[in-house]
């Protein structure tokens, strides 16, 4: 192998007790096929010595130096010189040399002024063994550097702090007014703050994008609606940011400040993944398909129907996906966890989002805010899991600073309020779902006498009996669910899924019988009138379409479809692929 002794090479001169420094000495030495380069700590006699034949200055950065033909090279200029000696690729990025210095050794010194307290440092230098002492000018006599810690001062300044402000701004609007909702007496402030953005975002919609808003969310959170809400919240929280900016002339935001938006953002989204978790863990979100899924085709789902099928019809699968935003939601109500509940929050969101736009979820703008604020809460931590997940190497602690509370009644009282409100998420979230999820209609309540799949064994419109009419008008199975939902399959194979309640004599004290079938874009719901002449047989008559419907429909109890019924199996010789 060719040395730096037949070849222009250069020497690098690094802090040896910086652990990103060191793991750049490590990633250029993989790549120095050639042996170019030599090494040498700042902190040694030997890189003392290279300094003084070179004529370096004192005031030297203490980060990366390269001596070569003579010359001192420093900040980015050091990088791309050492850069430009490995070869083919990577002396490509040598081209970069282009860029202003001035922008590159700004680049440069936020990264090295930060390298301790992202990466973390050493107490003394590491000394080079086996063959790597060849690379160095010496063995190392280091010397143990005095380093000043991090203090806890403003975050960020410039750009930097103005881009902050405008973030917090905006996630302000966004969850607003959480947790007032949840205050009683206070909890009016939630209707206040809907109302006023209920007459704001429609004036904007029309005044500034020509657009007519009528629907407002209930059901849906990529509505017209929302997504002028969101123009909204940014023009607002442009405005405050630079407001914001301007009050504070020029200096950073205090770390008080970020520790408080932390902590709010953290206990907000921490609720949120309570509700969704609980929501799965007792499985209401996604209920298991039911007699109005069964009579459907494939072909008749959305991509939203089929993937609420898919997660419905596995409960072990639906309590594991609630269980990551439990545990997610969990972490986040402490602060010695929270970077933890960010990581699984993160990619339990990422995974709700990729749901969310690949099958047509209307939830995207939600979900994706969900998920940007988990990311919020994990990046300021981003370059310390870079540091032990990629470089390998050891991170620096975090300092939790403690809240100024000084006085030992309010610090017990915080903790009070702190575990009550704990026990609130989690305990009163759990009841509201097991309550909707065993009460009358929730998806794990008992079952109503009627439910079930039903075959049509007469049906008429107008006199017309079945075998006349048209195989898009003739009935031939219905599908009735407890949770009132049905599906109406007709000859020609198609099936369409309405709201649909049955009420029978003596059935919750009613007296009335009837069928209501209720269709979303519909104005008003059609009504039929019902009986149940014996057990499993119902006969519907009324107003249908325009026309006089007759049909009598007898369940079918044996009905046991494959989705359901299959079942586990540890041993299968072949795939069961149907």
């Amino acid at each position: 192998m060719e040395t730096s002794h037949s070849q222009p090479g250069a020497v690098v001169l690094f802090d040896g007790v910086c652990n990103l420094c060191n793991a750049s000495v490590r990633w250029f030495m993989e790549r120095d096929r050639k042996g170019r380069l030599r090494f040498a700590s700042l902190q040694s006699a030997a890189g003392r010595r290279a300094l003084e034949a070179a004529g370096a200055p004192p005031d030297l950065p203490d980060s990366i130096v390269v001596v070569r033909d003579g010359k001192v090279l420093t900040r980015s200029d050091a990088v791309l010189a050492a850069v430009g000696l490995l070869g083919f690729p990577w002396a490509l990025l040598a081209g970069l040399g282009v860029l202003p210095r001035g922008l590159r050794d700004r680049l440069y010194d936020f990264v090295a002024a930060r390298r301790y307290l992202w990466f973390g440092k050493q107490t003394v230098c590491a000394l080079p063994t086996g063959e790597l002492r060849g690379r160095f000018l010496e063995d190392g006599d280091a010397q143990e550097p005095i380093i000043a810690g991090a203090a806890a001062g403003p975050v960020g300044g410039g750009v930097g702090a103005w881009v902050l402000r405008l973030v917090i701004a905006y996630f302000v609007l966004y969850f607003f007014p959480f947790p007032l909702q949840f205050v009683p007496y206070v909890n009016k402030v939630a209707d206040l703050w809907t109302d006023a953005k209920y007459a704001v975002v429609p004036w904007v919609g029309k005044a500034a994008f020509g657009v007519e808003i009528t629907n407002f969310p209930g059901g849906s959170g990529d509505t017209l609606y929302n997504y002028v809400e969101l123009a909204v919240f940014a023009a607002a929280a442009l405005l405050a940011s630079v407001v914001w900016t301007l009050l504070a002339k020029g200096r950073g935001v205090s770390p008080r400040t970020r520790d408080t938006v932390t902590t709010w953002l953290r206990y907000a989204l921490g609720a949120t993944m309570l509700s969704y978790g609980f929501a799965k863990v007792i499985p209401t979100q996604m209920p298991a398909p039911g007699p109005d899924r069964f009579i459907e085709t494939v072909g008749d789902l959305s991509p939203m129907g089929l993937l609420w099928l898919f997660v419905g019809s596995s409960t072990p699968y639906q309590v594991f996906a609630g269980l990551g935003e439990l545990v997610g939601g969990l972490l986040l109500l402490f602060r010695r966890t929270t970077l933890l509940g960010a990581i699984v929050v993160t990619g339990v969101m990422t995974n709700v989002v990729a749901f969310n736009f690949m099958y047509d979820v209307p939830v995207k703008l939600y979900s994706s805010h969900l998920l940007l604020t988990a990311i919020f809460l994990l990046a300021p931590h981003a370059a310390r899991l870079a540091a032990v997940l990629v470089l390998n190497l050891p991170a620096q602690p975090v300092v939790l600073r403690p809240f100024p509370i000084r006085r030992v009644w309010a610090r017990w009282t915080r903790g009070i309020v702190k575990a009550v409100v704990v026990l609130a998420l989690t305990i009163g979230t759990a009841w509201e779902s097991y309550s909707y999820a065993v009460g009358p209609g929730g998806p794990l309540g008992p079952a109503k006498p009627w439910h079930g799949v039903y075959r049509v064994e007469s049906f008429s419109l107008d006199g017309v009996e079945g075998g006349a009419l048209a195989d898009d008008q003739r009935w031939v199975r219905v599908g009735l669910n407890s949770i009132g939902i049905g599906a109406i399959q007709k000859a020609d194979g198609t099936a369409r899924r309405s709201g649909m309640v049955l009420s029978l004599p003596g059935e919750d004290g009613s007296i009335a019988a009837f069928l209501k079938i209720t269709r979303r874009g519909e104005p008003k719901p059609i009504t039929l009138d019902a009986a149940a002449p014996e057990p499993g047989v119902i006969t519907l008559a009324g107003d249908y379409e325009g026309k006089r419907l007759a049909a009598r429909l007898r369940r079918i109890d044996d009905f046991k479809p494959l989705l359901t019924s299959r079942g586990f199996n540890w041993v299968q010789e072949f795939p069961f692929n149907r």
